[in-house]
């Protein structure tokens, strides 16, 4: 590579493409993360990409306690917000922009890898391009040489 003129930084295009590829990763993964502890509460389905048959886990025996004081028996079943025609019209409401957030995030995640992805192929592309300018360069040097030499190596003619 040759050491002077213009070049791009295709290095930290590179690096910066996998930290956006790995920011999109950590993203989704909270992502899930945050659904399925929605889910947990009964608040949702869980996340799209769990194993099938994979089950919720396990309510520790103060989660469970807890869950026993905070809801009755005769609402097992029933959304956290109630079942009532308040806690219909709010899990309306909650439904719609928790449907509306998932898959914005879920839109987000997928363009920050694209990003990613994005960056780490201009880096290939520049540094090809770069090196074949500079060998273009190079063979123009060589032949601008070459024609130098050969000038000298005429003889003049004689009059």
């Amino acid at each position: 590579m040759a050491s002077d003129g213009l070049r791009s930084n295709t290095e930290t295009l590179r690096t910066e493409g996998g930290n956006f590829v790995a920011l999109g990763k950590d993203f989704q993964s909270a992502v899930n993360r945050m659904i399925n502890g929605l889910s947990a509460l009964g608040a949702g389905p869980p996340a799209g990409n769990q194993p099938q048959g994979s089950q919720p886990p396990q309510q520790s025996v103060g989660e469970q306690f807890w869950s026993g004081l905070a809801s009755f028996d005769s609402k097992a079943g029933a959304p956290p917000w109630g079942d009532d025609e308040i806690g219909e019209k709010f899990g309306v409401a909650y439904e719609g922009l928790r449907d509306g957030m998932y898959e914005s995030m879920g839109h987000l995640c997928s363009k920050l890898q694209e990003i990613g992805k994005a960056l780490e192929s201009m880096a290939k592309n520049h540094e090809a391009n770069e090196d074949f300018n500079e060998l273009l360069m190079k063979q123009h040097v060589r032949n601008q040489q070459a024609e130098h030499q050969a000038i000298a190596h005429l003889s003049r003619p004689h009059h």
